[in-house]
């Protein structure tokens, strides 16, 4: 059997530690390959390797019968291989047809100039729009595009820089459902002109949807190579784990306490409006919705990072006309942003020192920071979140599980009572998001409140007590556990009204 990709005997190690053993990676022209495993199971490192971003330490790659030497990305790209990033990679301030051409811009002779030829860019960009069903403009500004529709511009540009094989990292991050079946239809329609993809992801439900055949990695080696169709999701994740994970949700019934949240007509720049509502200690209350709905702009506004608002906070039944994060923090109310680079932790700094950040004056005395007192907190932490770091571990050399747990070990420090916490399980696999879920459960069983924010169905119906829709910046529906289904929200998240029979 001819494979259009031949990854052989592919092995690379870091200080020692073997990160990929002798990995076979076969894939055939014009079908979707999944990738999957847990974290640190060297999926990232593989596709690495095929970008053209780091090298193998021994094996071969074989693209149509052709031997191939990748020692930097634009090899990889020249050998027609592109990447799409689990985070957007493109500029903001600069249109859609810019991004799309900015490495292959045409020009056109006038007499002795060269210039850009704007009329062929405007032309092109609008044809694939077209293709892809997608109804902006190419002169549109790519930061006023959803998430969804800058996935679709990447896509775009790997398809107009021909590629052959498109890498596709988590592409469902942050996507909503309707977005999720929009670009499955289009990475159908690319399949049939011959492009090869290859999905990383950890919802296994949309790889046995959209892939062909999949490929599951544990522990650097590959474990099996399957057709999709032949295996269930309960076969994936025992393969991946090398275990049977017995329960996905392990909600807990806590006795709820006092009230210690109470919003009432919060509203900021006509993006999120009178919104009201409780959250009591012990519970989890669901914050969930279409991408744009208003869920993180709701979240930035109780934190205080959007001002001025109108309406009232209440915190443990102190009024709050006017609040700064630094007033949120030292009332115990703490926002878990889901963008973990950037917003959440600082890569390039160390796990004591990400940890502490939040709470400085603990571990410092007159000023100066006691470093054998960080190292304490860190290891305290490492160690009850049960952490795959060590204290000298610098963040970005984390698996994406274990920075999730970091960021919970950040707010943990500050002594947060309050935590709204956003996609907490995106981008990790199955293990990792039960983990996830334990430390929620012990958070609650202390009596922590939290404001789940997720657009992961499935993850809010097991683990909320109760579940919000929000449609166009207002709560349009409030669900309890009991009642609640991913059609009922679905239908409200939409823009259904409550007079219909749900």
């Amino acid at each position: 059997m001819s494979y259009f990709l031949e990854m052989k005997k592919i092995t690379k190690s870091f200080n020692g530690n073997i990160v990929l053993k002798d990995v076979d990676f076969f894939v055939r022209k014009g079908e979707v390959h999944a990738l999957v495993g847990e974290n640190g199971a060297g999926k990232s490192t593989l596709m690495k390797i095929l970008a053209g971003v780091m090298q193998a330490d021994s094996g071969e790659i074989y693209i149509d019968g052709k031997r191939q030497v990748l020692n930097n990305p634009r090899q990889a790209q020249d050998a027609g291989i592109s990447t799409i990033f689990q985070d957007i990679n493109l500029f903001p301030d600069l249109t859609v047809a810019e991004n799309i051409f900015l490495q292959r811009v045409p020009f056109k002779r006038i007499g002795l100039l060269k210039l850009i030829d704007w009329k062929k860019i405007y032309k092109d960009t609008e044809k694939y729009l077209k293709y892809m069903g997608l109804n902006f403009k190419p002169q549109t500004s790519v930061k006023s595009l959803s998430v969804g529709e800058q996935k679709f511009v990447e896509i775009i540009r790997a398809m107009f820089q021909k590629a052959k094989i498109i890498i596709m990292d988590e592409p469902t991050t942050a996507l909503t459902e309707r977005e999720t079946n929009q670009l499955f239809e289009v990475i159908r329609d690319v399949k049939k002109l011959g492009v090869t993809i290859i999905f990383i992801s950890h919802r296994l439900d949309e790889v046995i949807k959209i892939a062909d055949s999949l490929t599951i990695l544990r522990d650097g080696e590959v474990v099996e190579t399957s057709i999709a169709q032949n295996v269930d999701l309960n076969h994936i994740v025992r393969m991946m784990a090398g275990k049977e994970v017995e329960d996905r949700y392990p909600k807990l019934n806590v006795k709820l306490g006092k009230e210690v949240l109470k919003v009432e007509g919060l509203g900021y720049n006509n993006q999120i409006k009178n919104i009201s509502f409780s959250l009591k200690s012990g519970e989890i209350l669901g914050l969930t919705g279409l991408s744009g709905a208003g869920k993180r702009t709701l979240a930035r506004t109780i934190f205080g990072i959007n001002r001025p608002f109108e309406g009232k906070i209440f915190i443990n039944n102190r009024v709050f006309k006017n609040i700064t994060p630094d007033l949120a923090i030292k009332n115990g109310l703490c926002y878990v942003t889901g963008i973990v680079a950037g917003e959440g932790l600082i890569l390039k700094m160390t796990v004591p020192s990400n940890i502490t950040l939040t709470n400085l004056n603990r571990v410092s005395h007159n000023g100066i920071l006691i470093r054998a007192e960080e190292l304490k907190a860190a290891r305290d932490f490492i160690n009850r979140l049960e952490i795959k770091a060590e204290e000298t571990d610098v963040v970005q050399n984390l698996s994406g599980g274990s920075q999730k747990k970091l960021l919970f070990a950040k707010w943990l420090f500050a002594n947060a009572r309050i935590m709204m916490i956003e996609d907490p399980t995106t981008g990790i696999d199955i293990s990792s998001k039960v983990d996830i879920y334990n430390i929620i459960n012990e958070l609650v069983r202390s009596g922590v409140a939290i404001i789940l924010i997720s657009s992961d169905l499935p993850e809010l119906i097991g683990m909320c007590d109760r579940i919000m829709v929000m449609y166009k910046g207002e709560i349009k529906k409030e669900f309890s556990r009991h009642e609640v289904t991913q059609e009922k929200i679905l239908y409200y998240a939409s823009g259904g009204e409550s007079s219909k029979s749900t």
